[in-house]
């Protein structure tokens, strides 16, 4: 009888368990190959990167994707593991450091002045499906303005646009093209900034 009511308890907790499917968190981390050959107009001056102007739905850490031209879903089991507007600003930063193309180069976060402001706006960075979900791709899109801080005008400009088509449609496969399109965008922008300052 004991017996009994000890099955009867464990089966009655099981079954009023709810079990959750754990969540794989992603990073924006991507790889930039400096380019050879940069200009050094920009050697003896100073930078600050602004935090990187977004859509709303890259300020959470959901993860969306677009099905069609006007659907947009997000992944259940599935985020980033930091917003993407941060977590671009801090890869911005972190190549430009790696380029050595300024004398120095600092985040938004920073108090410091300096004699140039990289303002970047991200319009696209997204993984898009075809309407049956059998094939998808990535596209990511970035306007860089650099501002001259003594006049607060922008003095050279760049827009980057690229798409990945990807084998797997899936997340994870989403996220390795969004980094590397990202890395290529960035040694873009690096190669263009060098030659940038006046």
């Amino acid at each position: 009888m004991r017996n009994i009511a000890v099955v009867f308890i464990v089966l009655f907790f099981t079954a009023c368990s709810t079990t959750y499917p754990s969540i794989i968190e992603y990073k924006i981390d991507t790889e930039v190959q400096i380019p050879q050959n940069l200009e050094d107009s920009c050697q003896k001056s100073s930078l600050t990167v602004a935090q990187v102007f977004v859509k709303s739905s890259l300020m959470s850490k959901k993860m969306k994707y677009v099905v069609g031209k006007y659907k947009e879903f997000a992944y259940n089991q599935s985020e980033w593991a930091e917003n993407p507007n941060r977590a671009i600003s801090d890869v911005i930063v972190k190549a430009l450091e790696s380029a050595n193309i300024f004398q120095t180069a600092g985040s938004y976060k920073s108090f410091s002045r300096s004699d140039y402001t990289l303002e970047s706006r991200v319009d696209l960075f997204s993984q898009y499906f075809s309407e049956d979900k059998k094939e998808s791709f990535v596209k990511i899109a970035i306007v860089f303005s650099l501002i001259d801080n003594k006049t607060a005008k922008i003095i050279a400009s760049k827009h980057i646009s690229k798409e990945r088509k990807i084998q797997k449609a899936n997340a994870q496969s989403g996220v390795i093209a969004l980094n590397e399109l990202l890395g290529e965008s960035l040694d873009e922008m690096i190669q263009w900034i060098s030659g940038s300052c006046e």
